[in-house]
């Protein structure tokens, strides 16, 4: 698939840049997403709004609607049937200053964390320099990054970068390197950080959590704590979960967190989750939003389209 094909929908709510774990500066993110024909799209890093500055300047030459936002990490809490979830926050202010000292320290902690994951891998004897994999990392250190600088160094030991997932950074890999953080939000913290910097919470990809037990019941928990809305339209096939998964199959996901979000009336959001060539298989624009359903959308919370589209 060509990077300049029309991408089968105009706006994707779920991008990542070298701010986080993508591969595309937030400038060649939305010069790519335009020439897709994305009109309109949201920065979602993790943890992070770093890019969100750049990507907002770059869509004025490109004429693209960007949507400032960020997906957040949080907690997992077994107990509480809450595991590996992401919030999305969505025409958040990047520039309140709690929510960036909070981000601070989550960056903070992030990074503690992966030094201390990278002291893993070279217990194992792997050759893995600290100093390489946060250089390599424009703004938040990720497994991602981790797992190019050990690809590098240690070419007779893996056969792609899935291989070191595969082995050493995955959650059931047989060399176990997972740490936890010293410092991480709640569900219940991150939709609360959204709401107080002027965003709007939606789930993430409501259908990879495989550690959940029951996700329709957590999504009527975080609704009770504010959540505003499901990403339904998602490329289930190319992520965890459901690799190599049928059209119908995802159709099938798709609809059931569409007909769920309708029952609890949350609203419904959509992206490809791109992350440039980390993910390989998926472009922006992949999945998303048809037109209609974004203006419906942006209307409904009273998002303007930028004087510069007008």
């Amino acid at each position: 698939m060509s990077d300049s094909q029309q991408a089968p929908y105009p706006v994707d709510l779920q991008l990542h840049s070298t701010a986080s774990d993508g591969t595309d500066s937030p400038t060649a993110l939305v010069q790519l997403a335009a020439r897709r024909g994305v009109r309109a799209m949201a920065l979602t890093d993790h943890d992070s709004v770093l890019g969100v500055d750049e990507a907002l300047i770059a869509a004025r030459a490109e004429g693209v609607w960007v949507i400032p936002a960020l997906e957040f990490s949080t907690r997992s809490e077994l107990q509480r049937d809450y595991a590996d979830i992401n919030i999305l926050a969505y025409g958040i202010e990047p520039h309140d200053p709690d929510l960036d000292a909070m981000l601070q320290q989550v960056i903070d902690s992030r990074i503690e964390q992966k030094i201390r994951q990278i002291e893993r891998l070279q217990a194992y004897g792997l050759d893995v320099p600290v100093t390489e994999v946060l250089a390599s990392a424009q703004g938040v250190p990720g497994r991602i990054h981790i797992a190019r600088v050990a690809m590098a160094r240690n070419p007779q030991k893996f056969s792609s970068i899935q291989d070191v997932f595969a082995q050493y950074l995955g959650a059931d890999s047989p060399n176990p390197t997972s740490v936890t953080r010293t410092f991480s939000l709640t569900v219940e913290d991150a939709i609360a950080l959204t709401h107080a910097a002027g965003g709007i919470a939606v789930l993430a990809h409501p259908g990879i959590y495989t550690r959940v037990r029951d996700v329709d019941g957590a999504v009527r928990r975080m609704q009770q704590a504010g959540l505003d809305g499901i990403e339904v339209s998602y490329t289930y096939a190319q992520n965890r979960g459901h690799f190599g998964a049928s059209a119908s199959a995802v159709t099938a996901i798709i609809e059931h967190f569409g007909a769920l979000a309708d029952t609890l009336g949350l609203l419904q959001t959509g992206g490809s989750d791109y992350h440039g060539t980390s993910k390989p298989g998926i472009l922006p624009g992949q999945a998303g939003l048809t037109w209609e359903a974004w203006e419906a959308l942006a209307n409904r919370l009273g998002w303007e389209q930028p004087a510069w589209l007008r």
